[in-house]
């Protein structure tokens, strides 16, 4: 925590907000959430209580509503929010059998967030090679953090289309704004390679899916095609990003779960 305000009192008042619900926070993003109406409009009042967040807020601002939920106000930590109001949900669709329909959602959200904008994206984006510090720092606990660093390192020593990404791509980040369209919701503001910002939707929803028979193989050649992207080095990305999410979950003290099966299948399918 970084010690900024979750009072929401203040930005009630200011922007002309009524509550529409009970505050919430979210386990990894820890920020203040509150359903609210502005002139009868739904929105969601998002209180930043630490500076990642406030970064994500800018990033999301930049977009403008191209790929990304419309901003209808931001000041300091807190932010403003049109609120999802579509009756899908990309985890669901998964559960129903539809998963190659909710990866293709995610990848053509990715495709709008990467796109062309007039203007410079902001400032204090954070470079790829700062969070898989993480990796190298983790080394010396075991061999696939050796083998994560090793390919991390010649990954970011020759990125390809490099450019403002997300960093949090999944399915409960992309929600179904009705008539808008599926559009993403909180990035972390990150600056890298374009493939990176799909590694992540190999890991999800759960911990299952990914794990099922010939997924990895079907969901690589779907997103490949879809992002335009080589698969080895896609597929590269992914081990990678797997490895790094291990590191942060060993440094927050979680346990990491069924990790290491999906990073023994990425590694073994890119051993084949």
């Amino acid at each position: 925590m970084s010690g900024l305000s979750t009072d929401v009192s203040p930005w009630l008042a200011r922007w002309g907000l009524e509550p529409d619900g009970w505050p919430f926070s979210t386990v990894f993003t820890r920020s203040l959430l509150l359903p609210v109406r502005q002139d009868g409009r739904p929105a969601m009042l998002k209180l930043a209580t630490y500076h990642e967040e406030v970064r994500g807020a800018a990033m999301i601002a930049w977009w403008a509503g191209q790929g990304a939920a419309p901003v209808l106000a931001r000041e300091d930590h807190a932010l403003l929010l049109l609120r999802a109001g579509g009756e899908g949900d990309l985890k669901a669709l998964v559960a129903e059998g539809r998963d190659d329909e909710a990866t293709a959602i995610l990848c053509g959200a990715l495709a709008e967030l990467h796109g062309p904008r007039p203007r410079p994206p902001p400032e204090g984006l954070i470079p790829l090679e700062d969070w898989f510090r993480s990796v190298a720092r983790a080394v010396p606990q075991g061999e696939v953090f050796a083998r994560g660093h090793e390919l991390a390192c010649a990954l970011l020593a020759e990125p390809q289309d490099v450019r403002p990404l997300h960093g949090d791509m999944h399915h409960g980040n992309v929600l179904d704004f009705g008539p808008l369209g599926w559009l993403a919701i909180d990035p972390k503001g990150v600056l890298g390679e374009r493939a990176y910002d799909y590694a992540n939707l190999f890991r999800n929803p759960d911990m299952e899916t990914p794990l099922s028979p010939g997924r990895l193989e079907r969901q690589l050649d779907l997103v490949c095609r879809l992002a335009g992207l080589e698969p080895r080095r896609m597929l590269q990305w992914v081990a990678a990003h797997a490895v790094l999410s291990l590191a942060w979950c060993l440094e927050d003290g979680m346990y990491p779960d069924r990790s290491m099966d999906f990073i023994d299948l990425a590694f073994a399918r890119l051993d084949a």
